[in-house]
């Protein structure tokens, strides 16, 4: 396994010569992109994506909890239907199997902060410290934090004050599970690395933007939010409500199975006189709980450090859902509202252009990833 420090700083040294694969495995579905760098272009060679509720008894579109044994034949289905082929291989791995904070410690020399950290994690990791995998990055200062220059041109003597530092854990059954997945789909490639999938996501929809965004990624049974500010992620939180509530929630209102209530959500939304008006009832209610609890970790962030988000960027298969940016505008009324789409840096066929602006929020994982590998 790469360094988490490597996930987190977004910085590799060479980038991969050829394609370059990159998996994300999702809650209900596993997506696939293979990229290729040519001519200085970001290339789309394929990509594909499996369902994952028909392998575990359930319909499109619900969450799972697979097996690694059944996990890994989707995926190898999955690549062998695809036809993808790739001498590098990177895969996401879900925010939910890691954890990710932001601690304030003193700001002294690395080697204090190295035998300091492991004993500040104990307090959010609620395993043995030697049972994860554990890395961590000091963030850039504020720009409202740096040191002021006097009248004389010489800045003031530096006093001992307070850093900010990313805290990334991985279990190690997590991480011997994905390395078993990728044994067993045999995956094709000469080497893989992991990547904790929040930084996947920024990578491809944030870019070099250095205001204050917040990412929402809807999927579907959980929802999780990335602050990103001056480029660097200082806040995460995950809300255990996703795009499968308000599919349930619709066939029980209507009476009416979970795959007819899923195909009325991706094909009619919160749009229409009849069935949109349907969702909009159910899904009103289920994303304002959404919203509700997005809105007090944004507060409370902008608060701390007297800062407003000025973008909300909606990535994940619930992010699909027609009219969703207008209700999310309810609750950032002074931010701007985008759907976030990952190819826009990426070059893809014209005859794809229709297709891909339609599943973009899904493979915003699978795209950043991939992006990763190419990276110089």
């Amino acid at each position: 396994m790469t360094s988490l420090l490597e996930s987190i700083k977004g910085v590799l040294g060479a980038g991969h010569k050829g394609p370059v694969l990159g998996i994300d495995i999702g809650s209900s579905s596993i997506k696939v992109v293979l990229l290729e760098k040519a001519d200085e272009k970001v290339v789309l060679r394929n990509y594909g994506e499996l369902a994952l509720g028909p392998r575990g008894g359930a319909a499109v579109g619900q969450a799972t909890n697979l097996s690694t044994e059944k996990i890994s034949e989707a995926l190898r289905d999955l690549l062998k239907e695809t036809g993808i082929t790739a001498r590098h291989t990177l895969i996401a791995i879900p925010f939910s199997a890691s954890l990710l904070t932001v601690v304030e410690l003193p700001d002294v020399g690395r080697k204090e902060l190295d035998s300091m950290i492991p004993i500040e994690a104990r307090r959010y990791v609620p395993v043995p410290i030697t049972e994860v995998s554990l890395d961590w990055w000091i963030l850039p200062r504020r720009k409202s934090e740096e040191r002021p220059v006097l009248a004389t041109g010489v800045a003031p003597v530096k006093q001992i004050g307070k850093i900010e530092v990313i805290v990334a854990a991985i279990h190690n059954e997590i991480i011997k599970k994905y390395e078993s997945i990728k044994r067993d789909a045999q995956i094709p490639g000469e080497a893989s690395h992991f990547e904790i999938e929040i930084f996947s996501t920024l990578r491809a929809i944030v870019g070099r933007d250095m205001a204050p965004v917040l990412v929402v990624d809807i999927g579907a049974g959980s929802t999780k939010l990335a602050l990103v500010d001056e480029g660097v992620v200082r806040g995460s939180h995950v809300i255990s409500m996703g795009g499968q509530d308000i599919t349930l929630a619709l066939a029980h209102s209507q009476g009416i199975s979970f795959d007819k209530a899923e195909e009325i959500k991706c094909r009619a939304g919160m749009i229409g006189e009849e069935e949109g008006r349907d969702v909009l009832a159910v899904a009103e209610l289920l994303l304002a709980n959404i919203m509700n609890e997005t809105v007090r970790f944004v507060e409370n962030y902008e608060r701390k450090y007297s800062t407003k988000i000025t973008k909300v960027i909606l990535v994940g298969g619930g992010a699909r859902l027609k009219g969703i940016e207008k209700l999310v505008a309810q609750s950032f009324s002074t931010a701007s509202i985008a759907i976030g789409n990952p190819f826009v840096r990426v070059d893809t066929p014209a005859f794809l252009d229709t297709t891909l602006r339609e599943l973009s929020p899904n493979f915003a994982v699978a795209v950043g990833v991939a992006l990763k590998g190419l990276e110089e």
